[in-house]
């Protein structure tokens, strides 16, 4: 009983770590494009994200948590349960010490690329190439290269669309249009939170409480907007962006919570589970308690650390104004939690960066940092080798050890 509880202390100690250094990374997800562009200050931004990140954790965390825990490697092909148990640990210390380092140097890292290579890596050490689940494989990683270039064509496409609205606008049809956006991001939120099987009768429960919650808080949202709203013009148009980047900076931090919660409740889920019924059940639920654990590690890291990669996506890639960061902000918001939704633990700073350089796009080339954006891709592209690498390594020194 003493080694049990010894594993999984150790286990909950690494799984907050990397969800804590997640956190600190990926804050800037969230955060970066609204301290850039001068809308929100530094304090209130990792406040604000910090409480949508657990809440996001929470409510929709364990839809990735499950792809992560047996959806890249079949673990129920290991005789010896303790073997996934101390691969689903080598994993998640390899991808913690990764995404420190990376961290420590400002660079923007997907977490998610880091330990679906730790996952990888310990059963490419175990069990060799059978033992994993290809076609996932192909999915995921697909969606790194995908994700970040739809997130640039939308936000391109966005761009255009918005600007030309707001921007020709009148100031008393402002709160109409902003209300009009308020809607229906909040009905995509909800619906895809509500929406579990896809049933014809839960797609139309889940469309119409949607629907009315939306609309019943639109009305709120537009009554007090229309008291806030400046009269001068170019007053009313910075306001209206700005109220509109915040509801998009919580979204996102809500969407990277329930994204990137996965990357520590996963491994630790499985940890646990052999660790107390020392065999591998094939049904594994992701408990509320460890999702619980890794969204406060996740919040923790936001307010501890989280400053230290908002200038590369704030600043560096691209000059932010609260237009072009609420466009981008929106686009890559939608992006991950649709993404969320469908199980795949795909990179939520690809599509953060893939939105920010987006609209530098729309701007013109020379808007855009490209010598920044190639040594990003190029420490993204090394990252799950290297994490996978690691896990297998840690891993044979562990069962020397033991």
């Amino acid at each position: 009983m003493v080694i049990v509880l010894l594993w999984i202390v150790l286990a909950s100690i690494v799984a907050f770590l990397v969800a804590w250094v997640n956190g600190a990374n990926n804050a800037a997800n969230a955060i970066g494009t609204a301290v850039g562009s001068r809308a929100i200050s530094l304090k209130k931004a990792l406040i604000l994200a910090s409480i949508f990140e657990f809440t996001g954790a929470i409510l929709f965390g364990k839809y990735v948590s499950s792809t992560l825990l047996k959806g890249i490697v079949n673990i129920h092909a290991y005789t010896n349960p303790y073997i996934v148990m101390y691969g689903m640990f080598c994993a998640l210390l390899a991808t913690g010490l990764w995404v420190i380092a990376a961290t420590w140097f400002k660079i923007p890292m997907s977490i998610s690329q880091a330990i679906v290579g730790g996952v990888l890596g310990f059963g490419l050490a175990t069990q060799g190439i059978n033992v994993i689940n290809w076609e996932r494989i192909i999915i995921i990683v697909s969606s790194w290269f995908v994700v970040p270039l739809i997130s640039i064509i939308v936000t391109i496409l966005l761009y255009y669309a918005i600007s030309f609205f707001l921007n020709r606008a009148s100031v008393n049809s402002l709160p109409l249009i902003a209300t009009s956006l308020y809607t229906a991001f909040l009905f995509i939120v909800l619906f895809l939170l509500i929406l579990k099987n896809g049933g014809l009768n839960e797609v139309v429960y889940a469309l119409g409480y949607s629907l009315s919650f939306a609309c019943a808080t639109g009305v709120l949202f537009y009554l007090l907007f229309k008291i806030k709203i400046p009269k001068a013009s170019e007053e009313a148009r910075n306001f209206t962006y700005k109220v509109l980047l915040i509801m998009a900076v919580a979204t996102m931090a809500f969407s990277h919570g329930a994204h990137d919660v996965a990357n520590s409740a996963g491994p630790l889920t499985g940890i646990m589970v052999i660790a107390f019924k020392h065999t591998i059940p094939y049904r594994i639920g992701i408990p509320y308690s460890i999702l619980a654990l890794c969204a406060a590690g996740i919040s923790i890291g936001i307010l501890m650390w989280g400053y230290s990669v908002v200038e590369t996506i704030g600043e560096k890639i691209t000059t932010l104004t609260t237009q072009s960061a609420f466009i981008a902000q929106f686009s890559a918001s939608l992006i991950v939690l649709v993404i969320t939704r469908l199980g795949i633990p795909t990179s939520t700073t690809g599509a953060i960066i893939g939105a920010v350089a987006g609209v530098g796009f729309a701007r013109g080339i020379r808007n855009v940092n490209i010598k920044l954006l190639i040594k990003i891709l190029i420490i993204w592209a090394i990252a799950a080798p290297i994490v996978a690498l690691l896990a297998a390594i840690f891993l044979r020194i562990l069962l020397i050890i033991l």
